[in-house]
């Protein structure tokens, strides 16, 4: 038996359980969701490319390497036995082993040890010592270190940036002397949830 539009011989039509109007055209047509897709993808990229940037000249230049948040696995990483630090940590404690271009204000080192776990020695190493800089410094628990020739960024195995100065980022060696991390990061002062997370492993 034919059911008339309206569906009253069969009960409601599908439309009209739903409220639509019987054989009314869909809101959207087929191409709506593609094309809102691309529109939000276009502006999105946009938005990224002017706003959030790509690598800068302090970066790695594959951005894959950079704060990767990876700790290396103990038996594979580069062994520093014979690394010269402050304080002669090497293989005795876990450190954190910080790169610079200048020593950054006290008060900034001191935010990022809190959350640099206790036990770590912390070690700060720049191209070179300003007078200044040592009496700064002194007042917080990093000790300093100077690498004119980047011997030490060569030994923990640190990335040269884009523009080949010397890198900004840290690097951990665990108390076995063995480093299980390298990374740039230009900002690493700011990232201090990111030095807990990739520290906590190694206390």
């Amino acid at each position: 038996m034919a059911i008339p539009p309206d569906g009253r011989a069969g009960g409601p039509s599908p439309d009209a359980q739903w409220g639509r109007l019987s054989g009314a055209r869909p809101p959207l047509g087929a191409r709506g969701p593609l094309l809102w897709w691309l529109i939000t993808s276009v502006i999105l990229t946009v938005v990224v490319l002017a706003v959030v940037g790509g690598p800068g000249p302090l970066d790695d230049p594959d951005p894959g390497d950079q704060r990767a948040g990876f700790l290396i696995d103990g038996d594979q990483g580069r062994a520093v036995a014979g690394l010269q630090l402050p304080g002669d940590p090497v293989g005795r404690r876990a450190i954190f082993l910080s790169f610079d271009r200048s020593v950054p204000r006290n008060g900034t080192l001191g935010r990022v040890l809190d959350d640099v776990p206790p036990d770590f020695a912390a070690v700060l190493v720049v191209p070179r010592l300003a007078g200044p800089a040592v009496r700064a410094a002194r007042a917080g628990r990093f000790r300093l270190q100077a690498d004119r020739g980047g011997s030490v960024a060569r030994a923990v195995g640190m990335p040269q940036p884009k523009d080949g100065g010397p890198p900004i980022g840290y690097a951990l060696i665990d108390d076995s002397a063995r480093v299980r991390y390298a990374t740039l990061d230009p900002t690493w002062t700011d990232h201090g949830d990111e030095v807990r997370v990739v520290t906590g492993p190694l206390e």
